[in-house]
């Protein structure tokens, strides 16, 4: 793998600094409106022991990518413990207004490793969004940066933190604005006309660099459409692969209707056209499309879509349950479509499948899950995900099951490089399944223990080969103060996969303890 890090490529600091400059640069236009802004600057600083720093991986990438080459390209090798020291700074900014809002937070995760000097390095990671409502009820933008390292692919090894130098991570910059108009011609109809640039960077080789231009249009029925609402949409998305000998274009004319049977149940259907452009290995690209279904709202905490119909790719379905209470939290989703990397980096949380911090409040990071894997092919995406949250006064538990399914759409010879042309077989069918579990038990209002599990499964159908990833985290937090907290913790990560090196399969496990103290200013 040959991942451009800040050293090797000055224009990743560059990017960096422009993302956080925009948003400075929106804080000082917007300084002298009424308004309330809160910076918050913060310091993490922590100690870290791992018995296998390099999860069993040693060595370069070779040619291939991803460290996989023709077979794996790096070697297995004996485990390597290392003491890991992180030095991490950090910013948040929040600003609210009456006509805007805006949300940063920027930490630059300083690692230096004991025994290790040569895997010394800065990482960057950035999570910013904002909106402005520039002329009143009509012209308003919205503007997002998302900066982060994760897992680059299946055949690699899985982890969670930048502690390990699998040569599976590597850091994906995310960076989009949307400009749009919204008008409402009084209780008849809404409209709204939306441009989104969005650009994608990996810094992987083989991985396509790309950007994104979308437009929208939508008119839909207002307030006096009380039994039949309707609505005209239209969608067009250019997507632009660097070095790629032709663009992706994805577009979408379709009219909706929703009739409404009673208060708590109506029907819905939609029909039109789609005109996809890209080199399909599937047959054609663009087709009449439709749906039929329905929405139940049985009480005001539960809400039930469902809906099935055809697209050029044959039958498609739809559907979404969620169930809200003060105790507990359900949500189970199916949903499929036609996409690319572009659109996709920024979609369920790119580096993880389960954010529990929207479900009970565990303050966690990102377990081991749906791995966004990057490629450059437009690929049909299946995902199912069923999460429940219980909050009690002294315990929080979450449990979330998932399943991807991708299957690709155009030629596998533009990942050649990605990947490696050996491997292109392998990706033919892939699909993730697993779960993640989180329980927290607080001792006291500033005491508190998280043990958490995560299995996830890769299964690559078109060579009948697996890859199993586990792991298991304890962590006690003590909040010293109001500003300053304290957390031990220790995570072991294994991984066990039939993809064979030599005559054996792959069995790799890691341990870790960390302490860790936390001050904000």
């Amino acid at each position: 793998m040959r991942c451009l890090t800040q050293q090797s490529n000055p224009l990743y600091a560059r990017h960096i600094f422009c993302a956080v400059s925009i948003f400075f640069l929106m804080l000082f236009s917007i300084s002298h409106a009424a308004a309330e802004i809160k910076i918050s600057p913060s310091l993490n600083v922590s100690e870290t022991f791992t018995d296998n720093v390099r999860f069993g991986l040693i060595g370069g990438a070779g040619g291939g990518g991803l460290g996989l080459g023709g077979g794996f390209g790096g070697n297995l090798g004996a485990k390597k413990t290392d003491l890991i020291t992180q030095i991490n700074p950090g910013i948040t900014v929040n600003g609210n207004g009456q006509r805007y809002t805006l949300n940063a937070r920027y930490i630059m995760n300083n690692l230096i490793f004991a025994r290790n000097n040569n895997l010394t390095t800065i990482r960057h990671m950035l999570n910013a969004d904002g909106n402005a409502e520039i002329i009143r009820d009509l012209l308003f933008v919205e503007g997002s940066a998302l900066v982060n390292q994760r897992n680059i692919g299946l055949l690699g090894a899985q982890t969670d933190s930048n502690i390990f130098a699998t040569g599976n991570r590597a850091t994906i910059q995310v960076y989009s604005v949307s400009p749009y108009l919204r008008y409402q011609f009084q209780d008849f109809a809404t409209s709204e006309i939306r441009y989104t640039r969005s650009i994608v960077k990996g810094g992987v080789f083989g991985f396509r660099d790309s950007q994104r231009d979308s437009f929208q249009f939508g008119l839909n029925s207002g307030s006096s459409f009380t039994k039949l609402a309707w609505g005209l949409n239209y969608s067009n998305q250019m997507i632009h692969l660097n070095q790629a000998d032709r663009d992706i274009e994805l577009e979408r004319s379709i009219v909706n209707a929703r009739y409404l049977l009673s208060n708590r149940f109506s029907l819905t259907s939609s029909g039109g056209y789609e005109r996809n452009s890209f080199l399909s290995i599937r047959g054609r690209t663009s087709s009449p499309t439709w749906t039929a279904g329905f929405i139940w709202s049985p009480n005001r905490r539960t809400n039930v879509q469902f809906s099935a119909g055809e697209r050029f790719f044959g039958d498609t379905y739809f559907g979404e349950i969620s169930y809200n209470k003060r105790l507990l939290n359900l949500r189970v989703l199916y949903a499929e479509d036609i996409t690319t990397f572009n659109q996709q980096a920024g979609a369920f949380s790119a580096f993880g499948a389960l954010n529990l911090n929207s479900l009970g409040g565990l303050g966690l990071q990102d377990l081991l899950g749906l791995n966004n894997f990057l490629t450059n092919r437009v690929f049909l995406q299946k995902r199912f995900n069923a999460t429940v949250a219980l909050n009690g006064s002294r315990n929080d538990i979450s449990l979330n099951l998932f399943t991807l399914s991708r299957t690709p759409y155009s030629s596998g010879d533009i990942d050649a490089d990605l990947i490696g042309l050996n491997n292109l077989f392998l990706f033919n069918n892939t699909k993730q399944m697993g779960g993640n579990v989180a329980w927290n038990y607080k001792f006291s209002p500033r005491t508190n223990l998280v043990t958490t599990f995560s299995y996830i499964r890769f299964d690559f159908s078109s060579s009948n080969r697996s890859n199993d990833n586990l792991l298991f985290s304890t962590i006690l937090n003590r909040n010293f103060d109001d500003d300053l907290r304290g957390s031990l913790e220790y995570r072991r990560i294994d991984r066990l996969s039939d993809l064979q090196i030599g005559s054996g399969n792959i069995s790799q496990s890691a341990n870790v303890v960390t302490v860790s103290v936390t001050k904000n200013f």
